[in-house]
């Protein structure tokens, strides 16, 4: 269930705070996001470092209501809010970065979210990693792919 509600949360922020004529960034910084996070799900599950429970609706190793609501949420708001400015984008990255980590352990508390061989500040090295890419690919995007 915590699959669900993070899922309804995330569509109602993303609503709330999404600008419809930058439709691009949004897409692509959502869809960048999902695949990147069903990719690192699927090596993390595979290698036993965490698990996943009660998915609801499995897709890769991870469940599709967090996918999709959630990572392609914070992906597409993530792209759009990307300041210009370098040192802000560094910012932008850790904040984000925190944020993730921080809907983590919330699922760690809600028993859906289970680390073995795992840790916290693996996790956030491994989001701010996250995020950077995402940074170079909205920025590549706004650039017009040069």
């Amino acid at each position: 269930m915590p699959w669900v509600i993070t899922f309804a949360i995330s569509w109602l922020v993303f609503f709330a705070l999404a600008e419809r004529r930058s439709r691009v960034s949004l897409l692509v910084g959502g869809l960048v996001a999902c695949v990147i996070q069903l990719f690192t799900d699927f090596i993390g599950q595979d290698l036993h470092l965490y698990r996943i429970s009660d998915p609801v609706l499995p897709i890769f190793c991870s469940s599709a209501f967090f996918t999709f609501g959630s990572v392609f949420t914070m992906g597409a708001l993530f792209g759009q809010y990307l300041p210009s400015p370098r040192w802000l984008q560094g910012l932008h990255i850790l904040v984000f970065s925190g944020l993730f980590l921080l809907q983590e352990h919330m699922f760690m508390l809600a028993g859906v979210l289970e680390y073995i061989r795992w840790y916290h500040p693996a996790s956030f090295l491994v989001n701010f990693t996250v995020f950077v890419t995402l940074a170079w690919v909205v920025e590549s995007q706004r650039r017009g792919w040069r």
